[in-house]
């Protein structure tokens, strides 16, 4: 990997932790590597492996090809526009890598039966506030 490379690296991961308001202890905890190898992937010392980029492009929901972009502003937009993961989900998504397809299939039912409850129970609510304010 070229040196132009491993800056541009180096200084997206530095952006990407500083817009999510994490140290690098914390953003190292978060993709799983010590303190001093996250620090020295931002002082571009070391370069991050494959499965640390997907590992941060996973927990924030960004493209692999944001390590590197160039361009200052379509980072913060791809940023801006990611998801962060939280740990509940990455937990689910694992369990369901190790579903059966028939257990993957109830999984999902079960899903869609849940997001019809709290949909009665939100419609619920509003009616009820409605109810309230014409009191």
């Amino acid at each position: 990997m070229n040196i132009e490379t491993q800056k541009r690296i180096s200084q997206n991961l530095k952006i990407i932790r500083i817009s999510h308001c994490l140290n690098q202890s914390q953003m190292a905890e978060l993709v799983g590597v010590s303190r001093s190898a996250y620090i020295s992937y931002e002082n571009g010392k070391r370069t991050p492996d494959a499965e640390v980029l997907f590992n941060i492009a996973t927990r924030f929901g960004l493209n692999m090809s944001v390590f590197f972009e160039h361009d200052y502003y379509r980072l913060l937009n791809h940023i801006e526009n990611g998801e962060l993961y939280d740990d509940g989900l990455v937990k689910l998504i694992k369990s369901y890598k190790d579903l059966s397809s028939f257990s993957k299939g109830m999984l999902i039912e079960r899903a869609e039966c849940l997001k019809e409850w709290d949909k009665m129970r939100e419609d619920k609510r509003k009616i009820l506030e409605e109810n309230k304010l014409k009191k």
